[in-house]
């Protein structure tokens, strides 16, 4: 949905970041986690990025599969090695608010949708001896063996798995907690543990851990669950809800955004969102091309910067602490140095609460700032420090001259001359120390 907590696509390969020691250049490919040319789908995942040219997230990747289990995600040219499956682009419809794919190799129909701040998943199987559930905890974007810090599961019951996992990439500490709901119970569930071998464990070892144990975790893990005999036309469906604070908070979003099972519904819900917000602007042109290409840069636009708190406004700060957005909404994936000429200018025009909020967010990030700096490339909790300057200055004043500023004005000039005069970003203190600034 716009501007969604959950951005849940499919992603097409698992390219490492890494190849013998070097940088992989074709990781630059999968920014987004999906290539048309790709012959596979390795499966779903509820976090990603739009338009950017580096890369985080694809979080929490859910596949569903036939026949024996298989944890591997295989690889492209052997898709049948593992759990990932071919598809056809004849089989996929992708609209806003919606996805649709058949995947061939399992005969899964597999459908998307999502409201802000959860994933909706069916899946209707065919006749089949063997049904399962993969929800891979390793699988990232821009990913390397190193990138998962640690991974934590617990199997509430029969329906409800809650967990998190934090990862050490582009955003340096990024924590994101997630509450999984099914639609009907799995019949049984398991793991495997892909760590090195450690010095220590305590006494965990004392337990079959990879078979129906609740209470999981490892830097590298994957989870399966089990639904035995399928008969035609069943549906499983799921719920991933996402939470930058606590499993709890999880939870609670969970319940408040999706407390049913109708996916029809949540579907038409998102549309009819879309429909709102991409309806703000009027094209006319007698050529449908022309409508096609603005609506769906428009679609973009409104993909990019994403919801970041609960629904009671909690939300991870930059210092790692949770806080409580008061009076606006927070937001993060500021990619500044790419949206300040355009893109916020753009949401002044179209969408003045939410870049004010964007402009609180902004503010809220300085005063957690242990630089005391306004955000320069911002996401999930963390500055990553991409790209020169420090574009959030513009987009603040710009707020402020069109009068799109309900915050404190003058925290805000604060926070663009401390931020303009930190000598030891940028060369600034070259600029400052021969008068050029």
């Amino acid at each position: 949905v716009p501007f969604g907590a959950v951005q849940l696509s499919p992603d097409t390969d698992t390219i490492s970041y890494e190849q013998n020691g070097k940088y992989n250049p074709e990781i630059y490919s999968y920014c987004a986690g999906y290539q048309y040319k790709d012959p596979t789908i390795v499966g779903f995942s509820h976090t990603h990025f739009s338009g950017t040219g580096h890369s985080d997230l694809g979080d929490f990747l859910v596949m569903p599969t036939t026949g024996p289990l298989q944890l591997n995600p295989g690889t492209a040219d052997r898709p049948r090695s593992g759990y990932r499956s071919a598809y056809s682009h004849a089989t996929e419809v992708a609209e806003p608010a919606y996805y649709k794919v058949r995947l061939a190799d399992h005969d899964i129909l597999a459908e998307l949708t999502a409201t802000t701040r959860v994933g909706v998943h069916q899946y209707t199987f065919p006749q089949a001896a063997e049904s399962h559930i993969i929800l891979d905890l390793m699988a990232g974007i821009y990913n390397y063996p190193g990138k998962n810090t640690w991974t934590f599961v617990r199997v509430e019951n029969d329906s409800l798995v809650t967990g998190y996992r934090q990862t050490n990439g582009w955003g340096r500490t990024r924590t994101v907690y997630f509450a999984l709901s099914f639609s009907k119970p799995f019949k049984t569930y398991g793991s495997r543990n892909y760590d090195q071998k450690q010095a220590y464990r305590g006494f965990w070892g004392r337990f079959d851990q990879n078979h129906n144990w609740p209470d999981l975790a490892a830097h590298q893990l994957r989870m399966h669950f089990d639904f035995g005999a399928t008969q035609a036309g069943q549906q499983v469906k799921l719920k991933m809800a996402l939470s930058p604070v606590s499993t709890a908070g999880a939870l609670a979003n969970l319940r408040a955004e999706a407390p049913g099972w109708n996916f029809a519904d949540y579907r038409q819900k998102g549309q009819a969102q879309w429909q709102q917000e991409l309806s703000k602007i009027t094209v006319q042109s007698p050529r449908r091309v022309d409508k096609e290409n603005f609506y769906t840069a428009l679609y973009h636009a409104f993909i990019g910067t994403t919801i970041y708190q609960d629904v009671d406004g909690q939300y991870r700060g930059l210092d790692q602490n949770n806080h409580t957005a008061k009076d606006f909404t927070n937001y993060t994936s500021f990619s500044l140095w790419d949206t300040y000429r355009a893109l916020h200018p753009l949401y002044n025009l179209v969408q003045p609460r939410r870049n004010a909020d964007m402009a609180q967010s902004m503010l809220a990030h300085f005063d957690q700032s242990a630089e005391h700096m306004l955000p320069v490339w911002a996401h999930y909790a963390n500055e990553n420090w991409c790209m020169i300057g420090y574009h959030s200055v513009p987009v603040l004043c710009d707020a402020i001259v069109l009068g799109n500023a309900p915050f404190d004005q003058n925290h805000a000039l604060d926070a663009c001359v401390t931020t303009a005069r930190q000598r030891w970003y940028d060369g600034l203190g070259e600029y400052m120390a021969r008068g050029y600034v």
